[in-house]
């Protein structure tokens, strides 16, 4: 669109030559302080000079921006994405991989600590049967002994005298 010099434009028809929103233009004019050239009811008229200076910045602006990318840099750029994230996740396995492998070592050796107490509890109880029939065999022979022993001491009791009365047997009689 041809832009006159001596016509005077709207917000919205600078927006529509720019290809732009109006939002954009008028920040833009508030931003350098612009004042309308004049204004009928609502509307405000600004001179086409602003409306040039406009478009050359914002071409300006334009071209400082990188272009569209095509499709095919879009998926060169995915799959370089896509590599990236699949290196990260081979190298989250492998760590994982070596935590699980020193866990299995961990239990391993608890199998073998295991193994090893559970041989020391079952010969600790062997030797405490051991122990137990000894000493049984022993007990009876000093039950004989003792027997004996209670025999004697038994005869030797009804041989002594009567224990005394307590002191209230004594005192009272009964």
């Amino acid at each position: 669109m041809k832009i006159d010099k001596n016509k005077t434009y709207t917000v919205t028809q600078i927006a529509t030559i720019a290809g732009v929103s109006k939002a954009s233009v008028s920040r833009w004019l508030s931003d350098r302080h612009v004042s309308p050239d004049h204004t009928k009811g609502k509307a405000k008229y600004f001179n086409a000079t602003y409306v040039k200076q406009y478009l050359e910045a914002h071409k300006a602006s334009s071209n400082k921006t990188s272009k569209t990318p095509t499709a095919i840099e879009l998926l060169q750029e995915q799959v370089s994405q896509l590599t990236a994230e699949n290196k990260r996740l081979v190298a989250r396995i492998e760590k994982q991989d070596q935590q699980i492998k020193e866990k299995d070592q961990q239990i391993s050796n608890w199998t073998s600590q295991s193994a090893v107490i559970s041989k020391l509890a079952n010969d600790s109880h062997n030797m405490t049967v051991k122990l137990l029939e000894n000493s049984n065999t022993s007990a009876e022979s000093n039950d004989e002994k003792v027997s004996s022993t209670v025999e004697t001491d038994n005869q030797a009791n009804e041989n002594a005298e009567k224990p005394r009365s307590n002191w209230f047997q004594r005192i009272f009689g009964k």
